[in-house]
């Protein structure tokens, strides 16, 4: 055998050798590293790590209730609402800055505990509300308006809340955090955080003989405000005039960055105590500023209710998901007969 022949073999050999070892270390990298294929595991988190119960959940954020009966409320990059339900286990990664905590990553039960909304209209011909406010004043507007557009939107008869304040008045079951919390070591059991609103929601359905419960929780909250634009729980309300806002670098309200608002947590239950469908959106500013100054006055949410344009955009934006609104078609124009046709264009 020639000697250019036998040293183009081993070259080729060597080629070969060095190629199936490329690609063995390559699949060997792949293969058990944390970028596996087919594999689940993600890279080393750089974040804290908290473990707890989602107890709020926001298209912004969600926030965790840890085993120590913490809350904490991270804002994430995308819409978990349809995915994480509430009470369901939850571990996060979260990194802070300026003292605000942005989610980096989260493993939760897959599935959440959310019913589609098709089949929530298809199971409830009753509904009734249970209401309850947390320092807002004039809420029973926002309950009317709520419950027509239910009663209009998904066909559903909604139940006086009277009866569901009512029963939940008389009613001995306690749905305080307090007593989901283990006096020995301080944990939370998120069955016993959840069973007594099971219990009072099953308790008032089956006195009303309704499908469902709406708990619909009226808050009062700080909103952030930017060049005169409040911001928070997904919604964004001016709280001074185009003109005051060009000439106020602090948006107005003496320069402290925040204001009162409203915020609305609706919780959907059936009869049997299941969370169905939960919504939280901001509702309307509770002050705005007076004239060009730096004083500001309070907004009744009375004064909201007489914007007609403005409440319906915030009943679809927020019920929309669950009904859809209604669009009442224009009704068609008769044909105009040819001898009339005619008498309009002699008078043109």
């Amino acid at each position: 055998m020639p000697e250019t022949f036998m040293k183009t073999g081993l070259i080729r050999c060597h080629l070969r050798s060095s190629v199936v070892a490329l690609a063995l270390t390559t699949f060997m990298l792949l293969g058990s590293g944390p970028y596996a294929l087919g594999s689940s595991q993600k890279p080393e988190h750089t974040g804290t790590k908290l473990e707890g119960f989602a107890i709020v959940v926001t298209p912004e954020s969600i926030t965790v209730f840890d085993k120590k009966s913490q809350e904490l409320e991270i804002l994430t990059s995308r819409d978990y609402t349809s995915l994480v339900g509430i009470g369901a286990a939850v571990t996060v990664w979260y990194t802070s800055e300026g003292g605000v905590h942005h989610l980096e990553d989260i493993v939760y039960p897959k599935g959440g505990t959310y019913v589609p909304a098709d089949l929530i209209r298809q199971g409830i011909k009753r509904i009734i509300i249970l209401p309850d406010t947390d320092g807002v004043e004039n809420t029973q507007g926002l309950m009317d308006a709520i419950s027509k557009y239910l009663s209009d939107n998904a066909g559903w008869y909604v139940a006086p809340p009277e009866l569901a304040k009512e029963i939940a008045g008389h009613s001995k079951i306690s749905t305080s955090s307090l007593d989901a919390i283990n006096p020995d070591t301080g944990d939370v059991d998120m069955q016993r955080y959840l069973e007594p609103k099971s219990g009072l929601v099953s308790a008032i359905a089956t006195e009303t003989r309704s499908d469902a419960v709406l708990e619909i929780r009226v808050i009062k909250v700080k909103a952030n405000v930017r060049t005169g634009v409040a911001s928070w729980d997904d919604m964004t309300e001016a709280v001074a005039s185009r003109k005051s806002r060009s000439f106020s670098p602090f948006g107005g309200l003496g320069g402290k960055g925040w204001v009162y608002a409203a915020t609305v947590d609706l919780n959907l239950w059936n009869a049997s105590g299941k969370l169905l469908w939960n919504k939280r959106r901001g509702f309307a500013v509770l002050g705005v500023q007076s004239g060009m100054g730096s004083k500001f006055r309070e907004r009744p949410l009375t004064e909201v209710y007489q914007d007609n344009e403005a409440m319906k955009r915030w009943l679809a934006g927020t019920l929309g998901q669950l009904a859809p609104p209604v669009s009442s078609a224009p009704e068609e124009a008769l044909p105009i007969p040819p001898d009339v046709q005619k008498q309009i264009e002699k008078a043109k």
